[in-house]
């Protein structure tokens, strides 16, 4: 027998005590509460652009301790888009049953409009994870308004600042887990090659070009570029490569503010999704995943043209010899 000292946050709330008759409809789903911040976004944003198209109140049932954590994160990174949820304190009672929606694990979009005929209440979906521009089109200035504006998460350390005089190119990477579940994992030489691509195709004109390096493994990002700053240490006169050590909301909202162009190493990470998405220039490439080992695409879970916003660019290796980073076309 082993011992999981996380297994109490599975433990049901009890159902909640629903009014009816309240002259609302409102709109909940199944949530994939378990997992990071880059998905709980997803969800949330997907779940408020659904409940817009459908003309119901997104609703958000607190079933267990891990629902709780997914609120009490979301209220800290995208607290705008927390408040405009109604919260219920319980879980779903069985009353309310599940609609089919969204059948596809993750990255698939599945057209709400055939919703619109259901007269219930309470309409709760099946699905979960929505990782799909799809649902929530044209709102990205409205979402970018939700991000947190507290000073704790506007603190950048050392991390220089994009204005007239400087161009951020700001890279995410990713590891830790990725390489032991089978998503494709940051390749420094991609990395490396890719800001090569983006320093040669995107004009500055006399700006100072400087690079932020974000993610989960601070040794693996410090070997990409010898000598880079973290944004703890001391700033240094002519410093040109940087490695955040923030946390993933203060990222969030850097890149909101200073990320000129954002590069997806990892391509199919939901919290580099969203650094693209919130980005000051939403200038925005990744590594295209149709040419890597990705268990996601590989089994079919994600349609890129619902994943990837139509104006972000794919970058590719040119060949299995040549190294050199190329755009990538369909």
């Amino acid at each position: 027998m082993t011992y999981d000292p996380m297994a109490y946050l599975w433990i049901p709330l009890p159902p909640a005590d629903l009014e009816f008759n309240t002259g609302q409809n409102y709109l909940s789903s199944n949530l994939a509460s378990i997992c990071g911040l880059g998905n709980h976004i997803f969800e949330f944003a997907a779940l408020y652009g659904l409940a817009k198209q459908l003309n119901r109140t997104p609703t958000f049932f607190i079933e267990n301790g891990h629902h709780l954590k997914m609120l009490n994160r979301g209220k800290i990174t995208i607290p705008g888009l927390v408040d405009k949820f109604l919260i219920i304190n319980g879980s779903l009672p069985s009353t309310i049953r599940n609609t089919t929606f969204q059948k596809g694990v993750c990255c698939t979009f599945d057209n709400p409009m055939r919703l619109e005929l259901i007269k219930n209440e309470y309409l709760h979906l099946s699905g979960w994870l929505y990782q799909s521009w799809k649902y929530f089109p044209d709102m990205r200035s409205e979402l970018r308004t939700y991000l947190s504006n507290s000073s704790e998460n506007s603190n950048f350390g050392n991390l220089p600042h994009s204005d007239a005089e400087t161009h951020i190119t700001c890279i995410h990477t990713r590891r830790g887990d990725f390489l032991e579940v089978g998503f494709y994992g940051s390749d420094p030489v991609f990395v490396r090659n890719a800001l090569k691509f983006l320093n040669d195709n995107e004009t500055v004109g006399n700006k100072k070009r400087k690079t932020v390096l974000f993610g989960d493994d601070v040794k693996f990002m410090k070997k990409v570029f010898q000598g880079s700053l973290l944004s703890t240490d001391e700033n240094q006169e002519g410093a040109t490569h940087f490695i955040s050590k923030n946390s993933p909301t203060a990222d969030l909202v850097y890149s909101k503010y200073h990320c000129d162009v954002v590069l997806i190493s990892a391509p199919s990470s939901t919290f580099g999704w969203w650094m693209g998405y919130f980005s000051k220039g939403d200038n925005v490439y990744h590594m295209d995943i149709r040419y890597v080992d990705d268990r996601v695409y590989k089994a079919g879970e994600m349609n890129i043209s619902d994943f990837y916003p139509s104006h972000w660019r794919a970058l590719k290796f040119q060949s299995e010899h040549n190294l050199t980073v190329v755009e990538s076309f369909q």
